[in-house]
């Protein structure tokens, strides 16, 4: 059903304020999982925003793009100006937003995980579309230029049994799914230019996983990684202009930190041939970035910051030299998770 504006969404549900570091086997069983967060260590705090969702007039009217941040602990969309990392919109209604993906026409797409359901909203935050997800948890997204298909990521299935990739074709809502018969936990993806699907998570055991569902194949498999590890998924996107793979860790060695790895995909396997550092604004590394996005030769995203005395920020931050933020906005997020640029 098409509406002209988000709000009301008037969807229900709640987070569950947890740790996502349990011994369970299988992994999905516990406590834990069953919030179906993408976050390394489960939302500290959490308070839904009830209100009215808000558009400014620039909102309404701007042409140019914007970075669409979900945030998990107020369930709010916010759409912040680009360089400059102003507020201009805050969409509510959602139960809880995760990853985001963008589309050709500028359009956003929100995996809202409790809800189990899609949302694509337009350049200006506008609903256009619905998908509903009865496989799984979702908890991701990725969109393929190739095709116009639209990729979702169930953390894991509805019986909290493995999860899988769900993908719809251009106005379909009957998705097609795939799996890579090794992995159990399905967390963020994204396409490169030929159409291959590539996407991380863990094995039962909680090991990471990264997989590619090449084009044309109907089952995943494993990418085997060397030159490094990755402890816990993050973000995954295609870096077009270096024709390799940007993949996060949001625990970088094993610790409450994140960074950013460069991987180099061949018939072979992956090779991550360099890290990326992340800085808040009070120049500490990044507690937990879970999903960034390219954008004018730096990423942007949002640092989730559990572990330190600095407010939680959204940043943008050259790439790939990392380092301190060039512009930042710490007056919003509370628990963020996805981000997508609108063009």
């Amino acid at each position: 059903m098409r509406r002209s504006l988000v709000y009301p969404l008037l969807l229900t549900g709640a987070l569950c304020a947890c740790s996502d570091g349990g011994a369970a086997t299988p992994f999905a069983v516990g406590v834990a999982q069953r919030a179906a967060t993408s976050l390394a260590r489960g939302p500290a705090r959490f308070n839904p925003d009830r209100h009215k969702s808000w558009f400014s007039i620039e909102a309404a009217h701007k042409q140019s793009p914007v970075l669409f941040v979900s945030d998990s602990g107020t369930a709010d969309v916010y759409i912040y100006s680009l360089p400059a990392l102003k507020v201009v919109a805050t969409i509510t209604g959602f139960s809880q937003p995760q990853g985001l993906c963008s589309d050709e026409k500028g359009n956003v797409w929100i995996a809202d995980t409790n809800s189990k359901v899609i949302y694509e909203l337009s350049h200006h935050g506008r609903l256009e579309n619905e998908l509903t997800d009865t496989d799984g948890s979702p908890v991701a997204c990725a969109w393929d230029a190739t095709t116009g298909n639209l990729a979702v990521m169930n953390l894991f299935g509805t019986a909290s049994n493995s999860g899988s990739v769900l993908v719809y074709a251009p106005g379909s809502q009957t998705p097609a799914s795939y799996t890579n018969p090794a992995q159990y936990y399905y967390n963020f993806g994204g396409y490169d230019m030929n159409g291959n699907l590539f996407f991380d998570g863990r094995d039962a055991n909680g090991g990471f996983m990264l997989s590619e569902l090449r084009k044309g194949e109907t089952s995943a498999n494993t990418i085997a990684l060397s030159g490094g590890s990755v402890d816990f998924p993050g973000m995954v996107e295609w870096n077009g202009a270096k024709h390799d793979l940007i993949v996060g860790d949001q625990s970088c060695g094993g610790g409450y930190q994140s960074c950013l790895y460069a991987v180099s995909v061949t018939s072979k396997g992956g090779r991550i041939t360099g890290q990326t550092r992340l800085q808040n604004a009070s120049g500490g590394q990044v507690c937990d970035f879970i999903q960034g996005v390219l954008f004018d030769n730096g990423v942007a995203g949002s640092d989730f910051d559990f572990c330190d005395s600095t407010p939680s920020l959204t940043a943008l931050w050259p790439y790939p030299a990392g380092g301190a933020p060039t512009s930042y906005n710490e007056k919003t997020d509370s628990v963020p998770v996805g981000a997508a640029v609108s063009k």
